[in-house]
């Protein structure tokens, strides 16, 4: 997320300066003269709730004419940098610092993470990816990687490249150039995260895997195997039943003999 003391709310009316937005919950509806703008939390047409996981915004029930970046929104929505709220026709822009400068290194990093991609958010290109394995052009002409059919959009609008720090956004000549995060840009240098809209309605989000923590890259050797020594036994460790074998042979000797006495003179 960034950094909440950053984030603000622009009124594109220009009724109202940019309401900066601290943690917390801040209330937007109209006030006397019907004008749309900060107002207490009992008038509120709606409510932007500000924490730790990001921008929260909550419709009042039964309020009419809530869209975020063209879509209704009934209950609640967590917002992006960049994303616009339009409460009965009036535009709200959710802003956060100005994007990163464009490096002067242009041009297409082969050492960059190849899997990052833009991600359709808004427009005809909702749902659709577009990886970044190579440099993408966006413009109306039939060879663009993002085609835009719009008789207004320029034939090569941008170029998008990937890079050791992130996605190079270049402008190749467009009218009014792109925007990124809910300010305008000729060029820029894309985080993931970072929100950038074509036109009025074509929006992408800059995506990049998520590391996860693997396992260690050196594997912990296999236990050797300890050969097993059979034991040389001595006479003094031999079974206690082998050591009795004498006295055995001793006593079996004793009773011989006296049957034999026994024998001997019992017959006379």
């Amino acid at each position: 997320m960034r950094a909440v003391n950053a984030l603000r709310l622009r009124f594109q009316n220009r009724e109202h300066a940019d309401l900066a937005l601290s943690p917390g919950v801040h209330a937007i509806g109209y006030d006397r003269h019907g004008v749309l703008g900060e107002v207490a939390t009992d008038a509120a047409v709606a409510q932007f709730c500000v924490d730790r996981r990001g921008v929260w915004l909550q419709v009042r029930e039964g309020a009419p004419g809530l869209h975020v970046n063209g879509r209704p929104v009934k209950r609640m929505a967590m917002l992006r940098v960049g994303d616009a709220v339009f409460v009965d026709g009036t535009e709200l822009v959710l802003l956060a610092g100005d994007p990163l400068p464009a490096p002067a290194d242009y041009g297409f990093s082969g050492g960059t993470d190849t899997r990052m991609l833009l991600r359709g958010v808004g427009g005809p290109h909702h749902g659709r990816s577009f990886t970044l394995d190579k440099p993408r052009t966006v413009g109306r002409a039939g060879e663009s990687d993002i085609r835009i059919n719009e008789p207004s959009f320029a034939e090569r609008h941008a170029r998008l490249e990937a890079h050791a720090d992130g996605v190079v956004l270049r402008d190749l000549g467009s009218v009014e150039g792109s925007l990124v995060n809910g300010r305008p840009v000729r060029h820029a240098l894309l985080q993931p995260g970072d929100q950038v809209v074509f036109g009025s309605q074509h929006r992408f989000i800059v995506e990049a895997p998520v590391p996860r923590a693997g396992a260690s890259e050196t594997a912990a050797p296999a236990p050797k195997r300890v050969p097993v020594v059979e034991e040389t036994r001595t006479p003094s460790t031999l079974p206690q039943s082998v050591r009795r074998m004498p006295w055995l042979l001793l006593a079996a000797l004793l009773i011989a003999a006296a049957l034999s006495l026994l024998l001997l003179y019992g017959a006379r």
